[in-house]
């Protein structure tokens, strides 16, 4: 998959495309209902198939939001690249961008970079104060596919905010679901307070960056080192035994594995939350909890997850 990013005022030699347009956080079920409809197009028509993004979410520009992510952007390439995609347009998002009249936006973005069809969830918006709608498209795009909402229950609809909501509650195995795969955070392994080796759980210190986190509490996981797959468990939250630590940490116990990783990026696959944040009375006492909870999250792997 090629990944372009596509500047203002600036023209590119790209291939006639179908082209899913979003930001595509969590790439979840809604998501990868407008990535099947692309392909499905494709094969239909011989176009290239194409996903339009954004390099920042926009209330970051809009409103100085600080936006934490289902998905990094490594992560969703990742994703849309095996899925299929053959080139992933990144639209360099800035207020100038965000002020387009809608009619110039499908210009400067789909009609200028030769997207002949694009495709577009139903709540779909886009320039000046998003006053552009999916019935917009259709009237300025000659081929536009718009797809019906995925429903979570009968009144909730499949998406990014559902699932972070879930993320939030630790409901991991919930918002799994929802994606059609684990929650994943990518992050180069930082240096720590290095307790958990003092009791023979020595842990990987994750630098989680803009990644949303679940509720504080101990998960099932299963975490890639350079590209071999291990099962560990993971810690979230502010160690409360020790009480020194002044914000969330990520921190992996990777079972069976005793290497140096300091400065390597791992993935951490969540599964479902073992058990909540507990302050122990001592050292010991978290030892003894931790030696429990290796012994259900080894039992949760064994039976099949």
């Amino acid at each position: 998959m090629e990944i372009i990013t596509l500047e203002k005022h600036t023209s590119y030699d790209l291939p006639e495309t179908i082209c899913a347009i979003g930001f595509f956080d969590g790439v979840h079920l809604g998501h990868q209902a407008l990535i099947k409809e692309v392909i499905n197009v494709s094969k239909k028509t011989g176009l290239k198939k194409a996903v339009m993004t954004f390099d920042q979410h926009p209330l970051t520009v809009l409103k100085g939001e600080k936006t934490h992510y289902i998905t990094n952007f490594d992560t969703r390439a990742k994703i849309l690249e095996a899925m299929g995609i053959d080139y992933l347009y990144v639209i360099a998002f800035d207020k100038e961008v965000a002020a387009l009249d809608p009619a110039d936006f499908v210009q400067e973005y789909l009609i200028n970079n030769h997207v002949r069809h694009i495709v577009a969830g139903f709540d779909f918006h886009f320039g000046s104060h998003n006053k552009g709608s999916v019935e917009d498209l259709k009237a300025l795009m000659p081929h536009v596919s718009v797809i019906d909402p995925i429903y979570y229950d009968a009144q909730r609809k499949v998406s990014s905010t559902l699932i972070k909501k879930l993320i939030v509650e630790g409901n991991i195995s919930e918002a799994n679901r929802l994606m059609g795969r684990p929650f994943e955070i990518s992050g180069e392994v930082i240096h720590g307070k290095q307790r958990g080796r003092l009791m023979g759980f020595p842990t990987a210190n994750v630098a989680y960056g803009s990644s949303i986190l679940p509720a504080h509490g101990v998960y099932s996981v299963k975490v890639n080192v350079n590209g071999k797959i291990y099962i560990g468990m993971g810690n979230i939250g502010k160690n409360p035994t020790f009480n020194d630590i002044h914000q969330d940490s990520l921190e992996i116990n990777i079972f069976d594995f005793d290497e140096d990783i300091y400065g390597q990026v791992i993935s951490v696959q969540l599964y479902r939350q073992t058990r909540g944040e507990i302050k122990f009375s001592s050292m010991d006492a978290l030892k003894a909890q931790l030696i429990r909870d290796q012994k259900i999250i080894r039992k949760e792997f064994e039976k099949g997850d």
